[in-house]
This record gives C-alpha cells, sequence and structure tokens, in this order.
C-alpha cells in the first residue's frame, strides 16, 4: 500500500500448532520471518523464549510466578538442549522441568514480514 510515497510493509503474527508447522517453515525458507516467541507457565514460573532472526539471537527470561520476581535472564545465540525442547513446543503442549513442574506452552507465536 502506498501513501504519500511511503511503502507500507504489513507485519503477520501466525500461531504455530499443528496446521501450520508446514506454512511456518516456508517461511522461514522465503525469510521473511523476523521473530518468533514461545511462553511457556508452570505454577510457579514463567519462561519466555524470543528468538529474533534478523540476528538469530534468543532471549530467554524466567520469572518467579509467585514473587513476580526475575529468577534468569539469558541472552544467547544457541540454545541448549533444554530450551530447544521448551522452543519446540506448540500451544498446549506440555513437558517437565529438572524439577518435574509441568510447564505447558501457552503460545508460540511467529511474526513475519510480507
Amino acid at each position: 500500500m502506498l501513501f504519500e510515497g511511503i511503502k507500507e510493509t504489513q507485519n503477520t503474527r501466525i500461531e504455530k500448532d499443528k496446521e501450520t508447522e508446514n506454512e511456518i517453515e516456508m517461511l522461514y525458507s522465503f525469510g521473511v520471518v523476523l521473530f518468533e516467541h514461545t511462553i511457556l507457565e508452570s505454577d510457579n514460573k514463567t519462561i519466555s523464549i524470543s528468538y529474533f532472526e534478523p540476528e538469530k539471537i534468543y532471549d530467554i527470561i524466567i520469572e518467579d510466578k509467585k514473587q513476580g520476581k526475575l529468577i534468569e535472564y539469558i541472552n544467547t545465540n544457541q540454545l541448549n538442549d533444554t530450551f530447544k525442547q521448551y522452543f519446540s513446543l506448540i500451544k498446549n503442549e506440555e513437558t517437565s522441568d529438572e524439577n518435574n513442574d509441568i510447564l505447558k506452552c501457552t503460545s508460540h507465536s511467529i511474526e513475519y514480514s510480507l
């Protein structure tokens, strides 16, 4: 869309689930993915993993839900095996952490530009 000589780029968000996995792979292959984000929650904590595709960097935030405090912040260009497992979950999937707490993926979205 052109407005006063400026081209607008529309960013779109898609939730990752079984039906959209192939579409998301295609978006990555076209190089249009900007950002991927997943949120996992247990009774005690929230884990947020964000991937910024243009810089190939991950931000991981682990928060104590009961006290509302930051437990850990990690900025990395590669996930360890545990965080890879967490980041691969789709909405409503569950896994357990090192303390056997159940973590549920409450959101996994991808933002891309057309």
